[in-house]
């Protein structure tokens, strides 16, 4: 019995078991589903992580690279996999009930936690797709079309009725090629612009394509245009054929709209490389031009003529321009007849109401109209006359000979170029259009003066960026022609930008006061020019030149100015020497400059202005030329790279201009190969410490670098790693600073300590980068590293005139302000930046108070990469007065904005990602709706 019974239970057992292995499972689904829940909501949050990392880095790749479509899937995947997530945390948070709510739902229970351990394998399923391995970021194709800037609220009635025309012929199929013409001024780039800016024309065309062709154009320099465009990657050594066929293919099949600016000649399209437009392939081009001869060349279909405007609308323009005088009864009558004497030419209008805006003496008036009404004003041919006749009387209404220097000095740069201000006054005050008598800064006060002048009679333009002005193609044209052997000013040779190789005549570089090649493909010079009246010679950017024959300067007299900049010169001849006037030498990034003659710079007795940064010279060269250097009496600009700090010794111990504080602007750099752009300032040191040399003694700088900083006005100091405290190096010698940078100094913690602070260290600065302090920890430090903690020193100036603060690359500082009296230093911030900075967690402690109208001219602030920041002054709205721009990238914890609907009445822009905006939460949805963000894709 014992037998049987046994045989009898083993396959009970057996069949037990497998009955019971399914019912262990999900009996386990519910025992464990607490454990299992904390392990689904720590996965979820690091694959969530995972996921705003490389949402970050597609940000900061943005707009070259894009996610590929399996990153954008896994993103996607990971999204709903985070809302699954977030629906299944309220099952969990309630307890079912059963037996009429007597006790837990044991069958509920077991059902969500199977949903729960599902989903921590299909995590793990997600995690593992998250490698790519072929990476996750591809170019970005080029944009449909790249908007240009207008000034739409300002244009006339007229432009808009033709851009109407203009649109009227893009719809007709039966007008591949159309063209805008007119004469100079008189608003066709204008209507090009609004074209491009049209949204029916994005989606009418795959790409549209702006080219401005100029005077100056070759089929290679519009291809590199277009390819550039395209991002079709040209090499400097393809031939013309070659790029072509790249381009056309790029294009094949595609629907493209090409605008071609400013044509003077016909341009062969197929050359380039674009796929003939026709009715079948719906491609479309429009080109502006000054000539009907050039549309006929270029087989248009259609032509609009851009016409002057009508006395109605002439009138009322110029009439809003010049302002409330033209109501005065002896004004207006003069008024109507010079509006009649622009004849509805738009530039002209706008110049000539630049000059009598707000004029309210009649003789002004009366005398500008004698003039307007001159002959003597037409004496220019070969252009519109009353283009000419109308800038021409401009330029004489100008009240000095300077302002009228400076606007002939302005026709030496290329058509179409951004003029640097202040290299533009270093050129005028070593010819000595300004004073040499006054200082740098002095110069460039008078300079700025006299270009804002030029802007204000619509002679010059002013750029974006402050330093860079621009000229009209039209009034440089009536420049170049005043200053040709036909006109009434001093002879100029201007072959600024037209990238020709050919060497002009002897007779007209004897003729010449100024001679501009700049930006051209010079490869070779006469081998010795006769010019007894050059005062001027602009030769940068002549790429291919390698060599300037040993006479070239022989006969040179009286040169004061010679720009060599960004050329491939190897050596100087030996003939400069002659050039006895000589007053500024630059030699900017000549990379292949090995050497310089002995002897050469000391004999150049008057030379003021010397740059020679970015060179290839040796260190025996250096050497020698830091000796020669020292010997010059006259040196009041001296851009150099030293090389070590020994040879700056050496100079500051023997220079006679130095010694004599004569060198009132200089730009020093020790193992220094980075240049700063964009940052005007008169006296910068830029220090790399490295080299050996007993450099680097303790926490403190070499002698020669702190007599230089005791009178630097900017200071980048990179490399020092036993410098702690910024502030060490001497509040005395960081008084005058206004700019400064420190870079991959690892062991700074702070920049202003409490004795710096009592010291006055830092009252000047205006602009403040921190970049890659890897163990920087507070900015501005109120405590004593010993004895109790006092209270800010009265009247404290620290940081009391910074205007701009970036931060990059600073993982260890967690507040960003260490208290809210350093915060309240900072009443003249304007631009605040904070990237990178990954243990960042706010902007000031908690334990901090704040007045509400704090920061009161804070316009721009930009976020990006701050993982742990979640707060920007304890949530506590705030008033941001001033505020225009905001940027939040990668910011995943910040979940509220710092102001409410009162407290940003100017804010203009907010830039972040869709994710952050829809995360943010809000008090009021007024705020949501009153500042609409522009999302980042």
């Amino acid at each position: 019995m014992a037998e049987v019974a046994g045989a009898i239970a083993q396959p009970v057992c057996e069949i037990g078991r497998c009955l019971w292995a399914p019912i262990a499972r999900h009996v386990n689904y519910g025992r464990k589903l607490s454990k299992n829940w904390e392990v689904l909501c720590e996965k979820a949050h690091d694959l969530d992580l995972k996921r705003e990392d490389i949402l970050a880095q597609a940000e900061r790749s943005n707009p070259q690279k894009i996610p590929t479509k399996e990153c954008d899937g896994w993103i996607k995947k990971v999204d709903e996999m985070v809302k699954k997530v977030e629906t299944i945390k309220s099952e969990f948070n309630v307890e079912k009930k059963c037996v009429w709510g007597l006790c837990l739902d044991i069958f509920a229970r077991i059902e969500l936690g199977k949903r729960v351990a599902n989903m921590i394998d299909d995590i793990k399923e997600l995690e593992g797709k998250s490698k790519f391995e072929s990476g996750f970021l591809i170019d970005a194709p080029p944009a449909t079309v790249e908007m240009q800037p207008d000034h739409a609220s300002k244009l006339s009635e007229s432009a808009y009725l033709t851009l109407d025309m203009v649109l009227g012929k893009i719809r007709d199929e039966n007008t591949p090629k159309i063209g805008i013409w007119g004469m100079g001024g008189v608003g066709k780039t204008t209507v090009l612009k609004l074209l491009n800016n049209k949204p029916e024309i994005t989606e009418m065309f795959d790409f549209v394509i702006w080219v401005t062709v100029s005077k100056s154009q070759s089929i290679r320099m519009v291809q590199e245009e277009v390819g550039q465009r395209l991002s079709v990657e040209i090499a400097k050594g393809e031939s013309d054929d070659r790029v072509a066929r790249k381009l056309h293919q790029r294009l094949h099949g595609k629907k493209y709209l090409l605008l071609l600016d400013d044509v003077w000649e016909m341009v062969d399209l197929v050359a380039v490389g674009f796929p003939n437009p026709t009715q079948d392939s719906g491609c479309k081009v429009v080109l502006t031009t000054r000539k009907l001869e050039v549309c006929r060349k270029m087989g248009t279909d259609t032509e609009v003529k851009v016409k002057v405007l009508q006395e109605e609308e002439a009138r009322e323009m110029f009439y809003s321009n010049v302002e409330d005088v033209v109501k005065l009864p002896d004004i207006k009558p003069l008024a109507e007849k010079i509006v009649r004497e622009c004849d509805g030419l738009p530039l002209a209008l706008k110049v000539v109401s630049g000059v009598l805006r707000k004029e309210e003496n009649v003789n002004v008036w009366r005398n500008f109209l004698r003039e307007l009404r001159s002959p003597a004003t037409s004496f220019i041919e070969d252009m519109n006359e009353n283009v000419f006749k109308i800038l021409k009387v401009s330029y004489d209404q100008l009240k000095n000979t300077k302002k009228k220097q400076c606007l002939l000095f302005s026709g030496m740069y290329p058509e179409d170029s951004r003029i640097q201000k202040s290299r533009l006054i270093e050129y005028l005050r070593a010819e000595g259009i300004l004073s040499r008598e006054l200082t740098f800064a002095e110069a460039f006060d008078q300079g700025d003066v006299i270009l804002q002048a030029l802007i204000d009679a619509s002679l010059l333009e002013k750029c974006d960026d402050d330093d860079f002005v621009k000229m009209h193609d039209v009034v440089r044209d009536l420049v170049l022609a005043m200053t040709s052997p036909k006109g009434e000013e001093p002879q100029h040779l201007v072959r600024a930008g037209i990238s020709s190789g050919k060497i002009l005549d002897a007779v007209e570089w004897k003729k010449a006061t100024r001679i501009s090649f700049m930006n051209n493909d010079l490869r070779n010079l006469p081998e010795s020019p006769d010019c007894p009246e050059l005062l001027t010679l602009l030769l940068r950017e002549n790429y291919n030149l390698e060599e300037i024959p040993e006479t070239f300067f022989s006969n040179m007299p009286d040169l004061r100015v010679l720009d060599l900049s960004f050329t491939r010169i190897k050596s100087l001849p030996t003939s400069i020497s002659k050039l006895d006037s000589l007053r500024e030498l630059v030699l900017f990034r000549c990379h292949s400059l090995e050497a310089l003659p002995a002897g050469v710079i000391c004999k150049l007795s008057q030379m003021e202005i010397i740059k020679l940064l970015g060179t290839g010279l040796s260190d025996e060269s250096i050497e020698i030329v830091v000796k020669e250097l020292s010997n010059l009496s006259s040196l009041s600009c001296l851009e150099f790279d030293f090389g070590t700090v020994g040879n700056l010794q050496h100079f500051l111990e023997n220079s006679i201009s130095w010694k004599r504080r004569r060198l009132t602007k200089f730009h020093f750099r020790i193992n220094e190969s980075h240049s700063y752009a964009g940052i005007v300032i008169n006296r910068c040191l830029c220090y790399t410490v490295g080299g050996g040399g007993g450099e680097e003694r303790g926490s403190s700088l070499p002698s020669a670098i702190e007599d230089v900083l005791i009178q630097s006005d900017g200071f980048v100091l990179t490399g020092h790693g036993k410098l702690s405290t910024f502030s060490e190096v001497g509040v005395l010698k960081i008084h005058e600073l206004k700019w400064c940078r420190i870079e991959q100094c690892d062991a700074i913690e702070k920049i202003v300590d409490r004795n710096g602070l009592e010291m006055g260290a830092f009252p000047n600065l205006e602009h403040l980068s921190l970049v890659e302090l890897s163990n920087l920890k507070i900015i501005l430090c109120l405590e004593m590293e010993e004895g109790p903690l006092l209270p800010p020193p009265p009247n404290a100036n620290t940081f009391t005139n910074l205007k701009s603060l970036f931060l990059f690359g600073c993982p260890s500082i967690e507040q960003l302000f260490s208290s809210g009296f350093m915060v309240q230093q900072l009443s003249n911030l304007v631009e605040l930046e904070v990237r990178d900075c990954r243990g960042l967690k706010g902007m000031i402690p908690n334990d901090q108070k704040l007045d509400y109208e704090s920061l009161p001219k804070l316009r721009m602030l930009w976020l990006d990469d701050l993982p742990k920041f979640d707060s920007f002054f304890k949530g506590v709205p705030m008033s941001w007065q001033s505020l225009k721009e905001v940027s939040i990238s990668s910011c995943p914890k910040l979940k509220k904005l710092p102001f409410d609907t009162n407290g940003a009445p100017n804010l203009e822009k907010i830039e972040g990602s869709q994710l952050w905006w829809d995360a943010l939460e809000w008090d009021n949805d007024a705020i949501k709706l009153q500042f609409q963000p522009r999302f980042k894709s």
